[in-house]
């Protein structure tokens, strides 16, 4: 087969957009193929013989039962293991019957499969009932539509505590009775050691390790920490003394946490229920930041007053580039309109957000284009023509350029005019073809700002069952 012609690279980002709708197309189908196998596959109940198959659970609470023969079957055809094509069903059917929103959305290829799959298999092994699923399910489904998997994947166990928080509570008095620590034997001089501590004790140690091996000699970290335990042991014994404790350990929790006694979320260390809180923070000097969202307390400086690089932050926790990741106290804070010496008033919120020195280069330095039309909201514009519009929930693509000429591997029916989009996210040269299920910028866990709804259109290239396609509500950002 010949290699595809590809005259510029235009052609082969289009190309690659292709490709990659191609993709989704093939994991909605594989999804879609499975489940009807385990719908339509029936046990022979008049066949009584020992051996004979048998109704077995598809998977966890909520899920119907399936014939086990069918998994002999589809691992022939997936061309994997009788156990793996099994995992392979749990995860299609937990999918499907406990988030039936993310289902939804990885039906009409706005959400990867694989990392809703993740999302469902961090639910299902943490024990959480059907009823406990569908409000999880409401809470992550479009945080897999507009934010990459490295933000999602620190946030699950946040949701899996709000939908259930007295099942969080059985899970911790669980794995109380399995802490421990055990010291291995010698080999090679040096013995291993391993355990599992109460959250507290064990960011007590990490502070404690990292604040001795400060002071002992030597370059690698890991090392001094190492050597930094000796050093505790030995102090506990009376034989050296041990410096004082000092290290800061960032808390943030919102206001609503606090009223109605929800989550915390500990920065490095994750998601803790509030009551646990006090004993981690017990002996420690608490200092209280509120967050304040000002008016537009613009300065004439080029530097970023402290308490705006804090609400800065806040508002948008990450880069802000297309899909970024970085956190936004390790970034770079720019000026989205550039800053000119001698001109009043540039810097403010409205006129700021954090790029990593990478992404802040390519709008510099690489024909990036960047507009800030309301604060906290990020329009760029790729120098290909790819249009992207980002803010804290995440990230959509909302316009792409038209293809030079129609080529083997661009096949597609002509569209519809798009619909009428939201005016303050969405201008009228949207690309219909490019807009996701999120037809404006949403919060996975806040409730609708103005209460305007959109509704889930699938993109080119992906595979729709012959059910009506159910319409998603989906709350605008503000």
């Amino acid at each position: 087969m010949n290699a595809p012609v590809l005259r510029s690279v235009a052609d082969a980002a289009a190309a690659l957009a292709h490709a990659q709708a191609q993709v989704r197309a093939g994991e909605v189908a594989t999804c879609l193929a499975i489940a009807a196998l385990c719908d339509l596959h029936r046990v022979d109940e008049t066949v009584l013989v020992a051996g004979a198959e048998r109704w077995v659970p598809g998977g966890a609470d909520g899920t119907p039962r399936i014939g086990e023969f069918v998994a002999a079957e589809i691992a022939g055809l997936v061309g994997v293991s009788v156990g793996s094509a099994f995992g392979q069903i749990a995860r299609v059917l937990n999918l499907r019957h406990r988030h039936p929103t993310l289902w939804a959305l990885v039906l009409q290829g706005d959400a990867r499969p694989h990392e809703a799959f993740r999302v469902a298999d961090a639910a299902a092994d943490a024990g959480l009932d059907a009823a406990a699923c569908a409000r999880f399910d409401a809470m992550c489904a479009h945080a897999l539509v507009l934010q990459p998997w490295p933000r999602i994947k620190g946030r699950v166990d946040q949701w899996i505590l709000r939908a259930d928080p007295a099942q969080a509570a059985r899970r911790e008095r669980a794995a109380a009775k399995r802490r421990h620590v055990s010291v291995g034997t010698i080999e090679a001089g040096h013995v291993a050691l391993w355990g599992q501590l109460d959250a507290a004790d064990g960011i007590a140690l990490d502070d404690a390790l990292t604040r001795i091996a400060g002071t002992l000699p030597g370059d690698d970290l890991n090392h001094r920490r190492a050597d930094a335990l000796g050093v505790l042991a030995r102090g506990v014994l009376g034989q050296d003394p041990l410096p004082p404790r000092k290290a800061d350990l960032v808390v943030r929790l919102d206001a609503a946490d606090i009223a109605e006694g929800g989550v915390a979320a500990v920065e490095r260390w994750g998601h803790v229920l509030l009551p646990r809180l006090t004993r981690i923070l017990a002996g420690c000097t608490v200092r209280v930041r509120p967050v304040v969202v000002p008016g537009d307390g613009a300065v004439d400086s080029y530097q970023v007053p402290e308490a705006m690089r804090l609400t800065l932050a806040t508002r948008n926790p990450v880069d802000v580039f297309p899909w970024g990741t970085r956190r936004a106290d390790a970034c770079q804070v720019d000026h989205t309109v550039p800053y000119e010496a001698g001109r009043p008033g540039q810097t403010h919120l409205a006129n700021l957000g954090p790029l990593s020195s990478y992404t802040h280069r390519v709008k510099t330095h690489g024909g990036w284009k960047l507009d800030q039309p309301r604060p906290g909201e990020y329009r760029w514009r790729s120098p290909l023509g790819y249009e992207y519009a980002v803010t804290a929930a995440g990230t959509i693509r909302i316009g792409r350029p038209p293809p030079a000429q129609v080529e083997w591997w661009y096949r597609e029916s002509p569209f519809e005019d798009p619909p009428e989009s939201p005016s303050n996210l969405v201008s009228a040269s949207t690309d219909a073809r490019d807009l996701t299920s999120a037809q404006a910028i949403v919060s996975p866990l806040g409730p609708p700002m103005n209460g305007a709804t959109g509704s889930v259109s699938a993109p080119p290239g992906a595979v729709k069952s012959d059910a009506p396609s159910p319409q998603i509500p989906l709350p605008l950002g503000g």
